[in-house]
């Protein structure tokens, strides 16, 4: 069994921007869903999050859906010697 198997307790969605214009010829609101994954969250200071998941198409810019919460992605690390998690830095915005 992997060593994440208790860390990664919550399931997440990643979600980015949609560059589609609307009819105006604005950027639009909208987001395109990434996918969905299992996820462990720490603090990292006041409304700063250290997220661990498995890996997945994550970039910074994009948004993280948690129960509550809405983040977005600041910094995205993988380390090669753990193939099997990304550790992401996020910060939760109004």
């Amino acid at each position: 069994m992997s060593a994440l198997a208790g860390l990664l307790r919550e399931r997440v969605t990643v979600a980015r921007p949609d560059p589609a214009r609307d009819a105006q010829g604005g950027l639009g609101d909208g987001l395109l869903s990434i996918g969905s994954v299992w996820a462990g969250f720490v603090p990292d200071g006041a409304r700063r999050w250290r997220i661990a998941m498995r890996p997945c198409d994550v970039a910074v810019g994009d948004r993280i859906g948690r129960v509550g919460m809405r983040l977005t992605v600041v910094r995205v690390l993988a380390d090669p010697r753990m193939p099997d998690r990304i550790t992401v830095y996020a910060e939760e915005r109004p």
